[in-house]
């Protein structure tokens, strides 16, 4: 297969997840709605007429988020939005949960938060210890699975240590023998230049 092939592929399977996710929250706002419309004594006939859009199955490839329907079902909100994370990453369990999935409870629920409010909280959790994070996903102390035992890096071999030319040291006699050789040598070639003078 070729680069392309598998590039265009990844894309097409993110935009699928990503439409299946949307059609969940479209439908739940959608649930939303309708269980407000029917608190406020909104007729029955608008009521019903509300088009329900019931979410696509799965593709093969995507998996369903099935851990949302226990959360949205077992989470009460009671005003405290940290308390409510902690509920919201209690009720996945084992699983655990990730930022999205609290994030699509508080969409679904309809409550109005910051920007960054999910991240900020579990970020804080996970600091005084109320919360563990594991490969992206948050659990409570003692839920989490094992981490992964990671292989120690190979151990290099020591490089061989670089030759380098040491120093020699001569004697005094040596020298003496290096320094009369010279002057032999030097003596000669002046006994030369003066002979081809002549």
């Amino acid at each position: 297969m070729s680069q392309l092939s598998k590039s265009l592929e990844k894309r097409i399977q993110e935009l699928t997840s990503s439409i299946e996710s949307q059609k969940i929250e479209l439908a739940a706002y959608q649930h939303v709605l309708h269980m407000e419309l029917a608190k406020e004594g909104t007729p029955a006939q608008t009521v019903t007429a509300i088009p329900e859009i019931a979410p696509a199955p799965p593709a093969e490839t995507v998996e369903a988020p099935e851990a949302e329907a226990p959360a949205a079902a077992e989470v009460v909100y009671t005003g405290n939005k940290t308390a409510l994370v902690t509920d919201i990453v209690k009720s996945f369990g084992g699983a655990g949960a990730t930022p999205k999935d609290v994030d699509a409870f508080f969409n679904a629920k309809n409550i109005k938060r910051s920007t960054n409010l999910v991240y900020n909280t579990l970020s804080y959790l996970v600091a005084r210890d109320r919360l563990v994070r594991r490969d992206g996903k948050y659990f409570l102390p003692g839920t989490a699975p094992a981490p992964a035992k990671k292989k120690a890096p190979a151990k290099k071999k020591a490089a061989a240590p670089v030759k380098t030319a040491t120093k020699r040291k001569l004697s005094p006699e040596g020298l003496k023998r290096i320094k009369e050789a010279l002057k032999k040598r030097w003596a000669d070639k002046r006994a030369a230049a003066a002979a081809k003078k002549k």
